[in-house]
Formats: structure tokens, C-alpha cells, sequence
């Protein structure tokens, strides 16, 4: 009830007895307060009718201000996977470059099949940004730092590293 509460006294007017209220009264979220109206919150005591107009407007500025910000997480996550891509672009020319001869026949379709398998679970990752940005934003970063470490290493650590690296964007959707 506590978090509740102090989540609610950012509302300008809302002390800790008025939130303490309107949790009791089931009005515990930005949202709940908005749905419930001039009307819902006229029954609360201690709200009265100049109060519930402003308590309303702020209510809904806070429900905008929430999506702003998850809208501005997203696309930063967005920003984060397409990165990794380019870093597992980059990590396959460099290999390339690299073992000219080396990459052929079962490492080859190895390394092509574990290349494979990071980008699928980078697009399931990227499907789930809106619903759990948070665990994204975990799987990513950990993602982004075992790739970091794969650039000047040899063929099997390079697909051990990858394999690693699909394993933290897995644990995001699994």
C-alpha cells in the first residue's frame, strides 16, 4: 500500500491522508483515478469539487508523462538491438577477413547456423520491447557485452560467444 501511496502524492494537492484515501477507496493508479471522474472522487472525503478538477488533470498529465517515457525506452531499446546487429554483421566480415581459408564446410555451417539463431532471437526480442522493456533492456546489455568480446578471438570461441549471447536475449522472451 505504501509504494501506492507515494506514488500517488505526486499529484499536486494529494498529501499522504488523501492518498491513503484514494487507495482505500480502490483508486490506486494515475489511470484509476482518471476512470473514476469528477464524480468517483467527490465521494472521497476530503476531495472537494475545485480539488477533484485539478486532482484529475494532473492524474492524466502523469498518465502521459508514463507512456513519454515508455515510448522513449522503447525506442532506445529499438536503438540497442539494431546496434547489436550491426556488431554481429560486423563480427561475420570480420571472421571472414580473417580465416579466408579457415571457414569452410562444418565450422563454416556452424557459425552460419548460430549467426541464425542470434537474429531470430533478436526479432522475438524486438517484438517484445513494448510488453517487457525492462527485461530487454537486461538481455540487450548483456547480449551487447559478450559480443563485445568476440572481435580479435578464434572460430570456436567466436560461436561459443554467440551461443551465449542468444542465450541472454532467450532468457528476455523464455
Amino acid at each position: 500500500m505504501k509504494p501506492k501511496m507515494k506514488e500517488l502524492q505526486k499529484i499536486k494537492g494529494v498529501g499522504e491522508v488523501l492518498s491513503k484515501r484514494l487507495v482505500e477507496a480502490g483508486y490506486d493508479t494515475f489511470a484509476k483515478i482518471a476512470v473514476a471522474g469528477d464524480d468517483g472522487l467527490k465521494k472521497i472525503q476530503g476531495i472537494n469539487p475545485s480539488m477533484s478538477q485539478s486532482i484529475l488533470a494532473e492524474a492524466r498529465g502523469m498518465i502521459e508523462e508514463t507512456q513519454k517515457c515508455k515510448a522513449e525506452k522503447v525506442n532506445e531499446l529499438k536503438q540497442k538491438t539494431d546496434s547489436l546487429k550491426i556488431q554481429v554483421q560486423n563480427i561475420a566480415l570480420s571472421v571472414q577477413n580473417r580465416f579466408k581459408d579457415g571457414v569452410k564446410g562444418k565450422i563454416a555451417r556452424k557459425l552460419e547456423k548460430d549467426i541464425g539463431k542470434f537474429f531470430s532471437s533478436l526479432e522475438k526480442v524486438e517484438g517484445d520491447l513494448e510488453t517487457k522493456a525492462s527485461r530487454a533492456g537486461k538481455g540487450l546489455t548483456k547480449a551487447g557485452k559478450r559480443l563485445s568480446n568476440l572481435t580479435d578471438i578464434k572460430l570456436k570461441g567466436i560461436s561459443k560467444g554467440l551461443k551465449k549471447a542468444t542465450k541472454s536475449l532467450k532468457r528476455v522472451y523464455a
